[in-house]
């Protein structure tokens, strides 16, 4: 009995161990870690025309985004402001139009005329669009649709003056001409502006209780505030108080030089001038003329999209990756302190620098008396009627009078080209 005992259990912990030997360990099953594939590489054209003196700061920028997004290639191209509109309009036309431009506000108009750049709403929400200004998102609406993001707020001209020549600054142009007629003598020019662009002359057109487009964006020109401005604006050269002759570079050039005391200019060269003239740079609003403020144009610089883009999901993704980038409140910082451009985004305005920095203080100041520069289209036609009318004011050869009915004329023959009259 013992004997079969130890016989069965012997035949069972064989049967154990075989049955233990046959099974098979399950070990884990290696897993390839799922990633996705990398975007496809995609190229954009970028077009811009801002002056030379930010050139290495748009490539950093450029650089530091292509770093973040290594699949995107960004391709800058430089051109002067009219040459870049009627280059994009003309490429449009063709099929061959960059992706991103970036320009100013009243570009919209024509280009959204054309047809041939897209609605910023079909590439950005209301969220995104929430932390720039109304008053920085306004000039860039035409019929009421946006069509381009702000990297800054301003685009405004200002009295800049050299502190060793002018300690204070003039408040009344009536004081600007008495200052800068003593300064001047043969040295030093007391005071200078670009003499024959609209740009400058819409201040002083607007201190005579005029503006170059009606309520219903029509161009005005035949009227009794237009003739008072180029009369005023004629007499300051009879009198000597501005060369006789003088462009954006002959006042650039003076000021940064030091030959010359006073002149208007934009808050895209405070930069330059800072580095030029370092603590005898001074910022002031215009003086006032006849009680009434220079009402300069206020704008910005926007970012404008092509309309092909829409038709590209690649492209899309990637020049919303690229604006965001570039107009981000870190970005906006940085224009703030390197070249004090006044932010579009309203965090960054609260920034305490602007109003402890006398240079942001008084750009905000002159900020404060200007006017969104029209964006429609009609626009075209007032720069366009204007500004031989002023150069001919100015050489001699029309009276104001002359220059006003003329300039009406061109104006109104250009809006039957839009159709919009």
């Amino acid at each position: 009995m013992t004997k079969k005992l130890w016989t069965l259990l012997t035949i069972l912990l064989i049967a154990t161990m075989v049955l233990a030997a046959c099974q098979t360990t399950e070990e884990p099953v290696a897993t390839v870690e799922e990633t996705e594939a990398p975007p496809e590489p995609v190229t954009l054209a970028f077009w811009e025309q801002e002056g030379d003196e930010v050139d290495v700061f748009i490539d950093t920028l450029i650089a530091e985004f292509q770093t973040a997004y290594p699949y995107i290639t960004i391709e800058r191209t430089h051109y002067e402001n009219e040459a870049l509109r009627d280059q994009f309009q003309t490429a449009s036309l063709a099929a061959a139009a960059p992706e991103v431009v970036r320009v100013p506000n009243d570009f919209a108009g024509p280009f959204s005329e054309l047809e041939i750049v897209a609605p910023i709403s079909d590439l950005f929400d209301d969220a995104f669009l929430s932390q720039f200004f109304d008053g920085a998102l306004g000039p860039a609406k035409v019929g009421g649709t946006l069509w381009g993001v702000p990297d800054n707020y301003g685009n405004h001209l200002m009295l800049l003056y050299n502190k060793s020549l002018v300690p204070t600054p003039p408040a009344t142009f009536e004081e600007l001409v008495t200052l800068a007629l003593g300064l001047t003598d043969g040295t030093i020019q007391g005071f200078a502006y670009n003499l024959t662009e609209p740009f400058w002359g819409a201040g002083f057109y607007g201190a005579f209780g005029g503006w170059p487009l009606d309520d219903a964006d029509v161009p005005q020109f035949n009227n009794q505030a237009f003739i008072d401005y180029l009369t005023f604006v004629a007499g300051l050269k009879e009198q000597g108080v501005v060369p006789v002759e003088c462009n954006y570079d002959c006042a650039d050039t003076g000021f940064k030089n030091g030959t010359t005391a006073m002149i208007i200019n934009g808050d895209w060269s405070l930069g330059g001038y800072q580095e030029a003239l370092g603590e005898n740079l001074g910022v002031a609003p215009v003086p006032t003329i006849n009680g009434n403020a220079y009402t300069e144009m206020t704008a910005g610089k926007y970012f404008m999209v092509s309309n092909a883009v829409l038709e590209d999901e690649a492209k899309k993704e990637a020049v919303i990756a690229f604006i965001t980038f570039m107009t981000a409140a870190d970005v906006q910082t940085r224009w703030l302190t390197d070249f004090s451009r006044l932010p579009s985004n309203k965090t960054v305005a609260e920034d305490p620098s602007i109003a402890s920095d006398p240079i942001l203080a008084g750009s905000m100041a002159a900020l404060a008396n200007g006017r969104g520069m029209p964006a429609a289209a009609s626009m075209r036609c007032a720069w366009d009627a204007w500004r031989p009318n002023l150069e001919g004011v100015m050489a001699g050869n029309l009276t104001p009078a002359d220059a006003a009915v003329a300039a009406q004329e061109t104006a109104d023959a250009c809006m039957l080209t839009l159709g919009t009259e």
